[in-house]
């Protein structure tokens, strides 16, 4: 038997692992669940990779992309445009205690968006704001990174699954 002060740790730590498993578009294993809880500490590590922070909002970005809550669900997403930085709307409602401080915006080398991944707490410092992502009645910072994605995210788990936009 676990000592007491363990368990909710343990229970804490299997809840996200689990909930990466048998996800829509994950390979429904434990390999996406370990992927889903690990892969987005590693996407916020590609910030200190020179030349991989996006320093100005890119020129063009489709119409709908899929955002995801860092370790939990994906949700279609409505792409908009100011005269120089983007608007992301999320679709759907976050779970119950889902406090987003920011979002993500990947691009893979060939320009391509791949999605917007959310994180609780600061942006990442020093990294340029270029847009926003408006998370219910919620807006928050829109940063950006450009990264092969074989360096954050196991291909049969994909991040950002475009069976979500269907």
């Amino acid at each position: 038997m676990l000592p007491r002060p363990a368990a909710p740790f343990l229970f804490a730590t299997l809840v996200p692992l689990l909930a990466g498993c048998g996800r829509s578009g994950s390979g429904g294993s434990a390999e996406c669940g370990l992927a889903a809880v690990a892969g987005p500490g590693t996407l916020l590590n590609q910030f200190t990779i020179p030349r991989q922070t996006l320093g100005t909002a890119p020129t063009k970005l489709p119409p709908r992309l899929v955002a995801r809550l860092a370790a939990g669900p994906s949700y279609p997403a409505i792409v908009g445009r100011t005269d120089s930085t983007w608007i992301i709307g999320v679709e759907g409602a976050l779970p119950k205690g889902a406090n987003v401080g920011f979002g993500v915006l990947v691009l893979d080398p060939a320009d391509r968006a791949k999605g917007v991944m959310l994180f609780q707490g600061l942006p990442i410092e020093g990294a340029p704001q270029i847009g926003t992502v408006s998370v219910g009645d919620t807006t928050v910072p829109l940063i950006g990174v450009q990264a092969d994605p074989a360096r954050y995210e196991n291909p049969r788990c994909p991040f950002f699954p475009d069976s979500v936009l269907q």
